[in-house]
């Protein structure tokens, strides 16, 4: 075990380091202000906050918010986006941070990279999940990074459905990062895991949709090789599975998000978070998550313009029933919590109902997921 936590600290530290790059070129070019463009032409400017403590106001409201939409939650607010980090190697650990940052239930999952690594992150993940008393779950991936995809095939689908059987009971469906395993969102790969997530016993795909920070020169600099190219981003391009397979529910996580400035060449105005949105308007088994939109650096300074205009976008079209929240913070101790808060002033801000909140932050991902009831 000791081993296998090393190995794990080791891999974590270099994705910390990653993040902390991220944070520092997202600061030093995104500026203090962005346009949203949404189909329709409208557009709308808004102000970036600096920091969490220009979007919250003081530290007593904050706490007074926070206390209410738990009530409003009966005591229930569920994380459905979390990553390995190198500060736990076991439940109790992740337990106790979750339950520091007010958060009942935690959804935990990661994709294999291109790089061997010494340890299988399924069965990491998975081991984290299933001695956590109900407490943490976990998504079930596969390594599509394989120059040779015929030659592995066999392999990584057997890897991917042996997690997605009856016997792993913390595993609730499958996860896919693109543009970080450089993986077409149409292709035989593509078909391989969607064929194979309908016919598991756990009909679920989660897809991150949106670019990555490390597409670009600061993947260069930490030899992370990533793309960020329509083909890897554009979430219309699932439709075709999406409509082939109505009893695969697909959760489109980040919404298609901005994670490059605006002079990168990947930068796509936010088009890709208004098909999101559509796409989840216009098919029941299409949902969204609010998760990564609210990032932060350990200093309180937010890292992506945008969050805010997305979740005031979600409300105007009508989808706050198919969206739920995921922190996607969990790489930093201590970072759950203030993303958290940001996301409940951010969709207060945005008109969202009490009932709409507290389905956001707990009913949708119990519903989506299938989580049992807590005992």
């Amino acid at each position: 075990m000791m081993k296998l936590a090393a190995c794990v600290l080791f891999t974590n530290i270099l994705l910390i380091s990653f993040c902390q790059a991220a944070s520092f070129v997202s600061r030093n070019h995104h500026g203090r202000s962005s346009f949203l463009t949404f189909r329709g032409g409208d557009s709308h400017r808004m102000h970036k906050p600096d920091t969490t403590t220009e979007l919250l106001g003081n530290d007593e409201d904050i706490e007074q918010m926070l206390a209410d939409e738990l009530e409003n939650c009966e005591g229930e607010i569920i994380d459905a986006h979390l990553h390995t980090a190198p500060w736990f190697d076991d439940s109790e650990t992740l337990v106790a941070e979750l339950e520091a940052s007010n958060v009942s239930v935690g959804l935990l999952y990661n994709p294999y990279p291109k790089v061997q690594l010494p340890y299988d992150i399924n069965t990491y993940v998975t081991s984290i999940a299933a001695s956590s008393k109900g407490r943490v779950y976990a998504l079930a991936s596969l390594n599509t990074t394989h120059d040779d995809w015929e030659s592995n095939r066999e392999f990584e689908m057997d890897r991917l459905k042996s997690f997605l059987t009856e016997k792993h009971k913390s595993v609730l469906g499958a996860k896919l990062a693109p543009p970080h395993t450089c993986l077409p969102l149409q292709g035989p790969v593509m078909d391989d895991v969607v064929e194979a997530v309908h016919q598991s016993a756990k009909k679920l795909l989660a897809i991150h949709i949106g670019t990555t920070p490390f597409c670009g020169p600061l993947g260069e600099q930490f030899g992370v090789v990533c793309n960020c190219t329509e083909d890897h981003v554009n979430p219309a391009l699932l439709i075709p599975k999406i409509e082939s397979y109505p009893d695969v529910t697909f959760c489109l996580l980040h919404s298609g998000h901005e994670f490059l400035p605006k002079d990168s060449p990947y930068y796509y105005d936010f088009k890709f978070s208004d098909e999101c949105i559509a796409m989840a308007k216009t098919y029941p088994n299409v949902y969204l998550s609010i998760s990564a939109l609210f990032a932060q650096s350990p200093d309180g300074t937010l890292k992506y313009p945008g969050g805010v205009e997305i979740v005031k976008r979600m409300k105007e079209q009508g989808v706050t029933h198919k969206v739920f929240w995921g922190s996607d913070a969990s790489y930093f101790q201590g970072q759950i919590r203030p993303v958290l808060m940001t996301a409940i002033k951010a969709m207060i801000d945005g008109g969202w109902t009490k009932e709409e909140r507290a389905w956001t932050l707990r009913g949708c991902a119990r519903h989506v997921f299938k989580i049992p009831a807590t005992e």
